[in-house]
């Protein structure tokens, strides 16, 4: 079933002061599964000066937005190439290194990662290292889609050609099968004279064979039709003009809708040649999955911390300094959500002395974030978001 991940932050309302013991108190306020709402570690940042948190909540609500847009992008690329979801998986520090996880699992447990975002950098500073890393990790995945691409447009424009009929597909090889059939060196390509390879429609076919020789008035070689392949659309002929009305006769056809076909003795690729590039769009294909895995996972990670800041920031600037707020991470069903903010607002709407809190209406869902008493801010967890 669908559900809703929201990041809710609400201050301290008793002693102790200290986090376990008021998610405890939380918790009783609260009729949900405790499967669907767990303590989102914020840790202590840098506050900074007011101005500065001005400035990061600003940043926030722009930088937030792209990053989503940018993750899930990846995501939807990682889904649609892989043709599978069950690859969208964070990976996270544990005791032996890193470790995999489900998106589900990543939010209910999430910790902050000091390693790669570490506690003594200015707010601004996290900020923006989040929004380029992640922006980074979206020009290499632009450039080997493009790379992937390039060789996979390449591979089915020869499968299509060569699956296609006599007016579109490589006619070399068989051409040549068809002189080597008559003992034959190849098709005239003389000082004076040029074979013409001729594709036309079925339907045109009797019409050919009682024009192809008085289509110009001379210069055209008797007894040159000759009947190289045949298929359900179209017949391949030849025929031996003189070059210096070569483009005339072309002309003529084109006016008949009959199909002058060049022929290049290399223009075909082998089968060989064929599986060997499948080989490669292989390897690029799986190549580009496990960067789309990657940069997801790292991605998705940068925009959950970034959530973090956001809430951080938006906390100190609703409750004040210090910063002691409890942050939940809710994984609501859609259906209990409407009740969940009932249950909220009826608990925190001393906090907002406008006592703006949750509608009797369907739009209340679909508020803004400032309405509410506390801070919520919603959390992308999956492209059907």
């Amino acid at each position: 079933y669908q559900r809703r991940v929201h990041g809710v932050s609400v201050p301290f309302t008793e002693s102790p002061s200290n986090v376990s013991a008021q998610f405890e108190s939380f918790r009783r306020k609260v009729s949900l599964p405790a499967d669907q709402f767990s303590i989102f570690e914020v840790p202590g940042l840098k506050v900074g000066t007011l101005d500065t948190l001005m400035e990061c909540s600003d940043d926030l609500n722009k930088i937030d937005n792209q990053v989503e847009v940018i993750t899930f992008k990846t995501l939807q690329l990682l889904e649609e190439i892989s043709g599978t979801s069950e690859l969208a998986q964070i990976s996270k520090p544990s005791g032996s290194g890193q470790s995999q996880c489900s998106i589900r699992e990543y939010l209910a447990t999430f910790r902050w990662n000091e390693a790669q975002y570490p506690l003594n950098k200015p707010l601004k500073a996290l900020i923006q290292h989040i929004h380029e890393s992640v922006n980074k990790g979206e020009e290499n995945i632009r450039t080997r889609m493009s790379e992937y691409n390039e060789i996979r447009t390449k591979v089915q424009g020869i499968k299509k050609k060569s699956g296609g009929s006599l007016a579109v597909k490589p006619i070399a090889s068989i051409v040549k099968e068809f002189y080597r059939k008559l003992g034959d060196e190849g098709p005239v390509d003389s000082e004076y004279l040029t074979t013409l390879f001729v594709a036309v429609p079925i339907v045109a076919e009797k019409d050919w064979l009682k024009e192809w020789y008085t289509l110009v008035d001379d210069l055209v070689v008797p007894g040159t039709s000759l009947l190289v392949e045949k298929d359900s659309e179209y017949c391949l002929y030849t025929v031996i003009v003189f070059k210096k009305i070569a483009e005339k006769y072309k002309h003529l056809c084109r006016e008949k809708r009959w199909l002058v076909r060049d022929f290049k003795s290399d223009e075909e690729v082998t089968d060989a040649e064929l599986e060997e590039l499948n080989s490669q769009m292989e390897q690029k294909k799986n190549n580009l999955i496990r960067w789309l895995r990657n940069t997801f996972s790292e991605s998705y990670s940068a925009f959950i911390h970034l959530k973090a800041i956001r809430i951080f920031v938006e906390s100190i600037l609703r409750y004040g300094v210090p910063p002691n707020f409890l942050s939940v991470i809710f994984q609501v069903e859609a259906k209990r959500e409407k009740d969940l903010r009932k249950q909220l607002n009826t608990n925190y709407t001393h906090l907002n002395p406008k006592k703006l809190g949750m509608e009797e209406n369907e739009d209340a869902l679909n508020a803004l974030e400032q309405q509410y008493p506390y801070i919520s801010i919603k959390v992308k967890s999956s492209t059907s978001d």
